[in-house]
């Protein structure tokens, strides 16, 4: 369980943060906790996708046990991407995106229990310095290129479209 005074620096460094996106002309919204939400939450539009879909950047703090991790916050950067998971698919996307995660210089695709597929990225940030602009968005740069490599392979095998171990060959060559 966080401390007030970490969930305090939280919402501090997340207002850093939005005004980092902002200068960058992201639209940004920063929800704070309540019972509803457990943790402060920075969320940014960021640009559609190739078809024209709505995709959203979702930040917040892990909680960490204060006392046992001093010098490090990890700040999670998540999306989920703008399309689902059909039925009989589950297979087929799980084996595709092994093969794509062990191409990634950061973070990670995944499919949640309710069928919605993100990427994620852990960033790690010293405990002792805040954000630097120039850092954050060469992250964020490369989160969406990442994105955009792969999400239309996933949506091909995720939507019936192609067969995964096609899609997987494809990426091989």
């Amino acid at each position: 369980m966080l401390t007030e005074l970490a969930h305090a620096r939280h919402l501090a460094q997340l207002g850093q943060l939005k005004e980092i996106l902002d200068e960058a002309e992201l639209a940004t919204n920063l929800l704070e906790k309540s019972e509803a939400i457990p943790l402060h939450v920075l969320m940014a539009g960021f640009q559609e996708d190739s078809q024209g879909r709505d995709r959203f950047l979702h930040f917040s703090f892990l909680p960490l046990n204060d006392e046992e991790i001093v010098a490090i916050q990890l700040l999670q950067i998540y999306s989920t991407l703008p399309f689902h998971l059909q039925a009989g698919a589950r297979e087929g996307v799980a084996a595709l995106l092994l093969e794509i995660n062990t191409r990634l210089p950061i973070g990670h695709f995944g499919v949640n229990e309710e069928g919605e597929i993100h990427y994620r990225y852990v960033y790690s940030l010293s405990a002792s310095r805040t954000f630097e602009s120039d850092e954050v968005l060469e992250i964020l740069t490369l989160f969406v290129y990442m994105c955009d490599m792969f999400a239309e392979h996933i949506e091909q095998v995720a939507s019936g479209e192609a067969d995964a171990e096609q899609v997987i060959q494809a990426l091989r060559a």
